[in-house]
């Protein structure tokens, strides 16, 4: 299991179990069902931030922007670099970007066909 998935006594975000045996597909898309994470990857897109940069913009304390980013670290979403006392961290893969906007896509297409649910 990739480093940053798993907590104390094997367990994962939440407390739910994050054993061997969890798809690595299903590790994936949880890492993209949090709006913070979400909000990382995004603040990235523009490039490579530091960890202070990153606090800055969520507005959330520091020990929880690192356990996001070392989740998605362990995924090979993010990479990181140390330069003296700070972490500066970038997208790993652009192709993370391609996945958020076909999710978007498929979310606005099923919108339009049921909207008649939301009037």
């Amino acid at each position: 299991m990739p480093k940053g998935m798993r907590g104390r006594h094997g367990h994962g975000m939440g407390g739910r179990m994050m054993g061997s045996m969890m798809d690595p597909r299903s590790r994936f898309f949880l890492a993209l069902s949090n709006d913070q994470r979400l909000k990382i990857i995004r603040m990235l897109k523009d490039g490579e931030k530091s960890l202070s940069d990153i606090v800055k913009g969520l507005e959330i304390d520091v020990s929880v922007v690192s356990r996001h980013l070392m989740m998605l670290r362990g995924l090979g979403i993010v990479s990181a670099r140390r330069e003296g006392l700070y972490v500066y961290f970038k997208i790993a893969d652009k192709r993370i970007f391609d996945i958020i906007a076909l999710s978007n896509q498929i979310i606005t297409d099923w919108f339009k066909q049921n909207q008649q649910m939301f009037e």
